[in-house]
């Protein structure tokens, strides 16, 4: 069952990779941001989720702190667009992370308690990895300095993110280890 799990996250998030790609042309500072906009509330609602399930004291501090942070830059997105009067655009990367995102918080809402924390971990290394790439190659192609600076603040965060759900995969996947 675990191991499906894991396949099919993979999968998705090859798919998203795909779609990354598959862009004949770059996105625009507005479509970047679109996606960052979406890989934050896919971030929120995995987060809460996290909230309502999952019977691990540090797991709920990650998670509550996963849904502050992204919070935060989505406001951060929402500020900036409003100062240049335009709106984040979707793309296909942005309409591929949704469906993932919509699929992933299905998979997890159906996930038993007693395997959550580990499904749920094992979602946010792989999207916060793929996350953490996205953002360094949209660094690389931000045409506006604002957006790459926004970018550029935002990573350290995401990487410390990543960085906490592979520490707490570890202790969680150990038996014995204080929850």
């Amino acid at each position: 069952m675990n191991g499906k799990r894991i396949a099919a996250t993979m999968l998705l998030l090859l798919a998203w990779t795909v779609c990354v790609k598959a862009q004949e042309r770059p996105l625009s500072d507005e479509q970047m941001l679109g996606v960052i906009l979406v890989a934050n509330q896919a971030e929120i609602a995995a987060g809460n989720l996290a909230l309502r399930k999952t019977r691990s004291n540090s797991l709920q501090v990650f998670a509550r702190r996963i849904v502050s942070e992204h919070a935060q830059v989505n406001q951060e997105i929402a500020t900036l667009m409003q100062r240049y009067g335009t709106q984040p655009q979707r793309s296909p990367t942005s309409d591929a992370l949704t469906k993932q995102s919509t699929d992933d918080i299905a998979d997890l809402n159906e996930t038993s308690t007693y395997d959550f924390d580990e499904a749920y971990l094992d979602r946010e290394v792989a999207f916060l990895q793929k996350l953490v790439n996205t953002v360094d190659g949209y660094i690389r192609t931000a045409r506006s300095a604002d957006v790459r600076t926004l970018l550029i603040r935002s990573r350290p965060s995401f990487i410390f993110q990543l960085d906490q759900a592979q520490r707490l995969q570890i202790t969680i996947g150990s038996p014995g280890l204080m929850r």
